[in-house]
């Protein structure tokens, strides 16, 4: 048992070595089809990885900015009801007795011969309440926090 290895011979015509060249020159050709696949497949998926990667960042961008149309969206209806609220205020002074009234609780305004009788927990008026201008209020959220 020996490490013999059979010697085919291989004939010298011109058909054998055509057939020879041919087989080497496909060979090379399937070598070069492969290697340039290889590089297009390559390039695709670097194109893919690419758009794929700027389509998340204008998603995530598109979720940031609805999250902000929403945020200004509520923002815009809040303020949409203080103008309303400032309206009807605004409505009120225009009324005549309204403004005597509101003159005479919050300025003391009398008339001939009125004593006027003022106690601590009487309330704010309701126009101070719709512009946040009441200065109780604030001392009163520092005394609680």
């Amino acid at each position: 048992m020996g490490n013999k290895k059979p010697r085919i011979a291989r004939m010298k015509n011109d058909f054998i070595e055509t057939k020879t060249l041919e087989n080497i020159r496909a060979h090379k050709r399937r070598k070069k089809l492969k290697r340039r696949m290889r590089i297009i497949v390559a390039a695709g998926m670097l194109l893919v990885v690419l758009a794929g990667s700027t389509l998340a960042r204008y998603y995530i961008k598109l979720q940031d900015l609805e999250e902000q149309r929403v945020v200004a969206q509520q923002e815009l209806e809040s303020l949409d009801l203080q103008q309303e609220e400032l309206a009807y205020y605004i409505g009120l002074l225009e009324d005549e007795e309204y403004v005597t009234k509101l003159a005479r609780s919050e300025y003391y305004l009398t008339k001939d011969n009125e004593i006027v009788f003022s106690f601590p927990d009487d309330r704010n008026p309701d126009h101070l309440e719709a512009t946040d201008e009441n200065p109780d209020a604030d001392e009163e959220e520092t005394d609680e926090e």
